[in-house]
């Protein structure tokens, strides 16, 4: 079912290619972004609004970074900009469509305050408030889906903070896409499932229910992996964290005698701290005794490349699970219904 023949038919709107094409959109998005250059000035913190397929790209962009920033950094998930930000504060909405109401929300809140606004979107009514407001703006190519736009969202971050984030991310996120190439080779649809980790991995998650682990800097590729799983292959999934999930959830596992039913996957990284290398591995052996665990590590570099690494696989992996489900990955009807009745 996972040959490339049974992959078009299945995948009618073309999702595969635009899974695909991660390492040249970040390539791009860099590119268009850089040329917007945002001083950071007097500002304290910078607030990334943005939900779903664009927030993510926030999350993400937070969790490697965070930790080299002379600013703080958050990510707004919400209609109400935080109440600790400040006049001056530097305020980067990330809507695709340029229409999230809880991104729009935010950015009038932060207005209110003075924040700096600065606006990546394909359109939209974000596009028409930068340009009203004579915010800078980065737009990016529409006709994608959100999610299926991560690679334009997330690169235009590294390309305007490069005056409050330490080192040469530009080339950081190159030697992440050429990576991403590389896994491409392993994870395309011409490869046939015997050699393809992404469709092993699908074929194991068909009729159960992934739960994505994680310990930071990691946190944000389980959560998007559990929204690519929610989305292209329509099947309920969750995300969690450790340690956090060593002090409640492991019990759960012990406990319900529907354990089998669940897989857990635990992306790993060949950095982790040793004290958390030790949990995590304690924590697979407990598990064991109920469930089949997977274990994911990429082979990157450098931490960018790993952890874009371990979502591009966890991309791909969706849309063949989706083919093995038959669904085609694109639609999301439940959203546009739900859309539907709150703008009525």
């Amino acid at each position: 079912m996972l040959e490339p023949a049974a992959i078009r038919r299945v995948d009618r709107s073309g999702m595969m290619n635009i899974v695909a094409s991660l390492p040249e959109q970040l390539l791009e998005g860099y590119r268009r972004a850089e040329q917007v250059r945002i001083d950071s000035g007097d500002a304290r913190r910078v607030f990334i609004a943005g939900m779903g397929g664009s927030g993510i790209a926030g999350d993400l962009f937070v969790a490697w970074a965070s930790d080299r920033s002379k600013l703080g950094m958050e990510v707004v998930r919400g209609y109400a900009c935080p109440a600790w930000a400040a006049r001056n504060d530097i305020l980067i909405a990330v809507s695709y469509s340029g229409d999230t109401e809880e991104t729009l929300s935010a950015v009038a809140g932060g207005e209110k305050i003075g924040c700096r606004i600065v606006g990546i979107t394909s359109g939209g009514k974000l596009e028409a408030l930068c340009k009203a407001g004579g915010y800078p703006l980065i737009k990016v190519p529409k006709g994608l889906p959100p999610r299926g736009a991560f690679g334009h969202l997330f690169a235009s971050l590294p390309a305007i903070s490069e005056d409050w984030v330490y080192g040469d991310l530009g080339h950081e996120l190159e030697r992440a896409a050429a990576h991403l190439m590389r896994l491409r080779e392993d994870y395309g649809a011409e490869v046939p499932a015997r050699s393809n980790p992404a469709k092993a991995l699908a074929a194991k998650v068909r009729g159960k229910t992934p739960i994505v682990y994680a310990a930071p800097p990691y946190g944000p590729v389980a959560t998007r992996w559990k929204t690519q799983f929610n989305e292209n292959a329509e099947v309920l999934a969750w995300a969690s964290q450790f340690p956090e999930a060593d002090h409640n959830e492991i019990v759960g596992w012990g406990g319900d005698p529907h354990a089998r039913r669940f897989l857990p996957i635990i992306l790993r990284d060949r950095e982790e701290a040793p004290e958390m290398a030790r949990r995590l591995d304690v924590t697979k052996k407990i598990m064991s005794r109920w469930t089949t665990v997977e274990e994911i590590r990429d082979r990157g570099e450098t931490l960018l490349s790993r952890m874009l690494g371990a979502l591009y696989l966890g991309d791909f992996a969706s849309v063949y699970l989706a083919v093995l489900r038959n669904v085609d990955p694109m639609p999301v009807k439940p959203i546009a219904e739900l859309k539907k009745r709150l703008a009525a």
